[in-house]
């Protein structure tokens, strides 16, 4: 394998080819890191399969975990717990970088600063090349949320909290409160299956998952859920769930799937007073009606998050660190590929759609 080199992803033939370059030297505030593990995220296999638009060329991958190799300042580095940095530490960070200053950064939406810079989204240049998951070696902003990676928690499996992690605990810093609530999660992908563990951590009353995919449904209830639902059968199915429910529906629904049908079956089992929050829908898609009159009457609310802040990030490794042995959370990855192979990576990724696909660097 090479020293120093990324794997560009060509949007205009769909190739995933090694490019060989040298390190580039530090700008004070920067760091190095030698990425060690990254995991391939829905959103990369969209931009592979043409579903996304990025700038392109680029190195694709933002679920990472890395060893610091090199820090280009005198005084010390800090991680978002206060903990100093120092070479050799094995190290998560969030998808994005944003300055202070930032207007955005001071609402806690550093992930909508006008100076945002995100991992593995930005196009190679000869002055951006180690931006990403998919290369030897990532570089670290100013402005990087990072942290330590706690012991506890597998190496292997932490790449997923800078996403998929963060964002489910994002979901749930929108919810007023989950504690004796009947909660509807649609997709029971890994942001649905860790917003179940979560939900059931914070005493939610009960967990439903609705996906197409009886296998995973099955395998939620290993997850937290209490009832699952296939929404390619008879809504009789659903209705049977919360007729047990005092108010007859749910009061807090979390759309991960990204499905217009999924969203619209949410607003049509929404409790009185219910909250929902959509995190899914990422990508361009279709309309969904809403009544106002509806939503007047039954007090209903609709809450949007895209990505997530520190403080989520901080709340995500945090939850893993307690709780990453109460689930089976070490089955999100299935099937591991070296480096070499990233591009057989996402052709299995995209043919078999796991759950989550390993880059072993």
């Amino acid at each position: 394998m090479c020293s120093s080199c990324v794997m560009l992803f060509n949007e205009k033939n769909g190739s995933i080819l090694p490019e060989y370059t040298a390190l580039p030297s530090l700008q004070k505030g920067e760091i190095l890191v030698k990425n060690k593990y990254t995991t391939l995220c829905g959103s990369d296999l969209h931009t592979f399969a043409g579903r996304r638009k990025e700038p392109s060329p680029i190195v694709l991958g933002h679920e990472i975990v890395g060893e610091i190799l090199e820090m280009a300042q005198s005084e010390p580095f800090y991680d978002l717990n206060g903990n100093i940095l120092k070479v050799g530490d094995l190290i998560t960070w969030t998808i994005f970088a944003a300055t202070d200053s930032d207007e955005f950064v001071k609402d806690k939406m550093p992930q909508k600063s006008a100076s945002l810079f995100k991992y593995g989204h930005v196009q190679f240049t000869d002055k951006e090349k180690f931006n990403g998951g998919l290369g030897t070696h990532c570089i670290l902003k100013i402005g990087t949320g990072i942290l330590k990676l706690p012991t506890s928690i597998d190496e292997k499996f932490a790449p997923i909290i800078n996403c998929a992690g963060a964002t489910a605990m994002a979901a749930h810093r929108l919810i007023d409160q989950i504690e004796g609530k009947n909660v509807l999660i649609l997709g029971a992908g890994v942001l649905g299956l860790i917003a179940s563990t979560i939900a059931k951590q914070k005493k939610a009353s009960s967990v439903t998952m609705l996906d197409i995919d009886d296998v995973r449904l099955e395998n939620s209830k290993f997850f937290g859920a209490d009832y699952v639902y296939n929404s390619l059968n008879p809504i009789e199915e659903l209705t049977q769930i919360t007729s047990g429910f005092y108010k007859k529906g749910f009061d807090v629904i979390i759309d991960m799937s990204g499905s217009v049908e999924a969203i619209k079956t949410g607003l049509q089992f929404s409790a009185i007073g219910a909250q929902h929050i959509w995190i899914g829908a990422v990508t361009p898609t279709a309309n969904v009606e809403v009544n106002p009159e509806v939503i007047i009457r039954k007090l209903l609310s609709i809450r949007g998050m895209h990505n997530y802040n520190y403080e989520d990030f901080t709340n995500a490794v945090d939850f893993f660190e307690d709780h990453f042995l109460d689930y089976p959370f070490h089955t999100f990855i299935e099937k591991e590929f070296p480096f070499q192979d990233t591009e057989k990576a996402f052709h299995y990724a995209a043919k078999y759609k796991p759950y989550r696909v390993l880059i072993t660097i």
